[in-house]
């Protein structure tokens, strides 16, 4: 009974360790193309509901994570978001300036976390001005989830 139990927590500990460590969730890689530096927001939502005002606080009130030129950011969509239903994954950058209103340049890509559509990874690419970027799909043999963009 021993050398079962043991058994299955070696087993239970080795996928606990694939699922965290091998890339098998899905990710986004960003790279700056442009000649600013990038402040990157993204987050996790239930798709087609409104956020609170508390969630609203939240996101303004949340620090950016900062690209500069010519670097790149991987972001990994979350486990619990993957095992969820509905669930939408927005990146939105502004380039030059933290705030719109100081900002040289800036857009957002949402994408869907579904089971069967879409892709394992995408490469955003980010360039001068409003809106200029390219999304590019990459193909992998596996994953738990894929994303699907958003038009």
């Amino acid at each position: 009974m021993k050398k079962m139990l043991f058994f299955l927590s070696f087993c239970f500990f080795i996928l606990i360790l694939s699922v965290v460590f091998l890339s098998l969730r899905p990710t986004v890689t960003v790279i700056n193309y442009s000649k600013n530096r990038l402040y990157l927001h993204f987050d996790e939502v239930k798709y087609d509901v409104e956020p609170n005002p508390e969630q609203v606080d939240r996101i303004v009130k949340s620090n950016p994570d900062i690209v500069e030129p010519g670097e790149r950011v991987k972001l990994t969509i979350s486990l619990t978001s993957v095992m969820k239903n509905a669930v939408e994954f927005n990146i939105g950058w502004l380039a030059g300036g933290r705030y719109s209103y100081n900002a040289t340049g800036g857009g957002g890509q949402n994408f869907t976390i579904t089971s069967k559509q879409g892709e394992c990874s995408f490469y955003l690419s980010v360039f001068d001005g409003y809106n200029n970027y390219l999304l590019e799909g990459r193909k992998r043999k596996f994953c738990i989830a894929r994303l699907l963009p958003n038009k």
